[in-house]
């Protein structure tokens, strides 16, 4: 959807300018260890990652995702490479020259192998496979090495950066692991904790039984939890809130006869193409711009054509007709008796970018199909045989048996143009088909009997959407509402007059690129955090999708422990929860008499509940979930004894500890000892990052720029 008008592309220009995307004063991307990240060394070193993933893809483009994926995964390595680094150079970790070898053309390296491996099918690139091992062969790994272009040897050696960072790594965290050690004493008293049980009884007084309503909380008592819980409302990051009106976009009934009004137009003409015409006027009316060239089965179609196309003549042209909120006017291209099976064999002649081709294939798709062509005339002139042509294929798994695909249908997970077209030919017949792939030389060797009809169907489809005109009045609306009322009182003010419905955006961060209802609402999080915008600024109009949003700025939380003002939603159920607290253990003193856990159940109308097996590691109270509280209270308890009131998550607890029965005595400790060093040492891959991470004071900025 897109708007014409100056007022819009101002609004843009304007919104982009005061982001900082394009001209901001500071360069840098943000900070670490005291350090500046320059934005354009940054940079860089994201265009790399993505060229890395286009490569890897073989595709041109990369989805906003990834591109995210790529941003964020720079900065953890920058961030990895600067405050590593000074923990490296204290201890002398280094990797050097031959084990780098070593990690790349010998034992080669995760990072290596996931650089030939195929993501959709997690395998080796074939054309680096061991056929013996399915392993990377690092005879060919070498092979390609010693043949690299300046591109190829530029990414070779930022792969090599890579693994000589991470090799560096697991040396240092190596070191932190082998550092860590369980003594006797500390297995012992886990291994006591795991197994010295507990039998207790215990009653519950939840706090749901007692209605919110009937408990009233005052500034004072809200004031006075804060001040006791301020670290339970501490922010790592600003966090911003705002408030905001869409205006959704619905396609008018007059669009909706227009686009029918044009399809008839596209019907008509339609009827008129000749088959050499076909494609081009498909790709040039179509929304979707594509031509399909597969064959389709009787009942793969959609039901409103299905039936048709397989009893109207080649030429016919059916609709406007609706169907997933598009117009569309359908014509039946062609049709054909396809085998239900064949045996063919085939060479391939790839082209550079295409689907699969190796590095070492550096020729044009022009140069493919004359090469390709030639190859093909030659056989039909029978001057060459389709095994000399075999030898010539880029197909390195084909060329193990020359060429020969066996038996296949049109079940096969092979491209659709390969197997339509092996599937329409003649015993004996050579044919030459494009795909993803590159140009296929095909000949079938033998063919079944039974055949069954297939079509080729052309579509054309126009998707019903607002036009040019409804989408202005849309956005007229929104602009005039953004013009009239730029204050926040204004604003709410004419949100209650005008009845509108008003939204919110939440603990927005920001670099956050998401917002649940809006689409890609990346500059309106920018605009929440530029430094113009201030506590009840008013936004210009956003367009995101099919929406125009007028937004005001409700809440800035700065980073750190938020005013009570802010979290104020938060702490009143809390606050209230403590009175009942206080309530329900005044209640539990007043009724219990001695240890007799039943008459005090009785007087108020709860329930005595038993637990054999409790330990210092049990997790979870059946019917109650998670008590820290309560299984902290029962371990430090003498046997025959009975708790003061104990506040906790779902209510308030009343504990008699029966019974204690010891661990049973262990001969050594060594497995457990074992068992809790392995526990300690898997957290530290993660754990000291972290810790560096913190310590380093790190000041992200990015946000500002992607």
């Amino acid at each position: 959807m897109t708007v014409i008008g100056v007022a819009m592309l101002i609004f843009i220009l304007q919104a982009a300018l005061e982001s900082g995307k394009w001209f901001a004063n500071d360069r840098n991307v943000g900070e670490i260890a005291g350090k500046g990240v320059p934005v354009e060394e940054f940079d860089a070193r994201v265009k790399q990652g993505l060229e890395n993933v286009k490569r890897q893809s073989q595709q041109t483009t990369v989805d906003p995702g990834t591109e995210d994926m790529i941003v964020q995964q720079t900065w953890t390595q920058m961030i990895n490479e600067i405050v590593y680094s000074k923990e490296y150079e204290k201890l002398g970790i280094s990797v050097s020259e031959d084990e780098l070898y070593d990690l790349m053309l010998v034992h080669p390296d995760r990072y290596v192998i996931q650089q030939f491996t195929d993501r959709e099918t997690g395998r080796i690139n074939k054309d680096f496979m061991d056929p013996q091992t399915g392993q990377l062969d690092v005879k060919k790994l070498k092979a390609l090495v010693e043949q690299m272009n300046e591109q190829q040897e530029q990414a070779w050696s930022e792969l090599e950066k890579a693994v000589k960072q991470s090799r560096i790594a697991v040396k240092y965290n190596n070191l932190i692991k082998k550092g860590l050690y369980v003594t006797t004493l500390e297995a012992k008293q886990d291994y006591i904790a795991q197994n010295k049980q507990f039998s207790v009884r215990y009653v519950e007084k939840k706090y749901n039984a007692v209605p919110d309503s009937t408990i009233k909380v005052t500034d004072a008592d809200l004031t006075a939890y804060y001040n006791e819980h301020q670290n339970d409302y501490q922010q790592e990051q600003e966090t911003r809130k705002a408030e905001y009106i869409s205006y959704d976009v619905v396609t008018a009934p007059e669009d909706i006869e227009t686009i029918k009004s044009d399809m008839s137009r596209v019907a008509e003409e339609f009827k008129g193409r000749n088959r050499t015409e076909d494609s081009a006027y498909v790709i040039a009316e179509a929304d979707s711009r594509t031509f399909d060239l597969s064959l389709h089965k009787k009942g793969s179609l959609s039901p409103e054509i299905d039936s048709l196309m397989f009893s109207e003549p080649v030429g016919f042209v059916y609709g406007p007709y609706m169907e997933n909120n598009s117009y569309k006017v359908a014509k039946l291209i062609d049709e054909k008796m396809l085998a239900d099976s064949v045996k063919a064999r085939h060479a391939l002649i790839a082209f550079k970018g295409a689907m699969r081709a190796a590095p070492t294939v550096t020729r044009t798709k022009a140069q493919a199909k004359a090469k390709a062509d030639s190859l093909f005339k030659l056989i039909n002139e029978k001057k060459i045989k389709f095994e000399d042509a075999n030898q010539l294929s880029d197909d390195a798994v084909s060329k193990l048996k020359t060429g020969d695909m066996g038996w296949f249908n049109e079940s096969a997970q092979l491209a659709v143009p390969f197997k339509d077209g092996a599937l329409a030919a003649k015993k004996g017949e050579v044919i030459v088909v494009e795909s993803d792939f590159g140009y296929h030389i095909i000949e079938v060797t033998d063919r079944s009997k039974k055949e069954t009809k297939y079509v080729q169907v052309a579509i054309i489809d126009r998707k019903i959407e607002p036009s040019t005109k409804t989408v202005q009045n849309y956005y007229s609306k929104a602009g005039e509402f953004a013009g009239k009322y730029k204050t926040a009182e204004a604003f709410q003010k004419a949100v209650e007059d005008r009845k509108l419905s008003k939204r919110v955006a939440d603990n927005v961060k920001e670099g956050d690129k998401t917002i649940a209802g809006l689409e890609s609402p990346r500059e309106f999080v920018r605009w929440m955090y530029n430094d113009k915008t201030k506590k009840g600024s008013v936004s210009d109009v956003f367009e995101m999708g099919n929406k125009f949003v007028v937004a005001v700025l409700t809440e800035i939380r700065p980073k750190g422990i938020a005013a009570l003002d802010l979290v104020r939603d938060q702490v009143e159920p809390k606050a209230r929860e403590k009175k009942k607290m206080e309530l329900f253990s005044d209640e539990f003193n007043k009724n219990l008499t001695g240890a007799n856990l039943d008459a005090l159940a009785q007087k108020m109308q709860l329930h005595v509940e038993k637990m054999d097996n409790l330990s210092f590691n049990t997790y979870s109270i059946p019917g109650a979930g998670r008590e820290d509280y309560l299984v902290g209270t029962a371990v430090s308890m003498k046997a025959a004894s009975v708790s003061k009131p104990i506040p906790g998550h779902s209510g308030v607890f009343i504990l008699a500890l029966d019974n204690i029965k010891d661990a049973p005595v262990a001969k050594d400790y060594k497995n457990i000892q074992t068992q809790t060093a392995s526990a300690l040492q898997s957290r530290v891959d993660n754990e000291v990052f972290d810790a560096l991470k913190d310590n380093a004071k790190i000041v992200d900025k990015k946000a500002k720029y992607y």
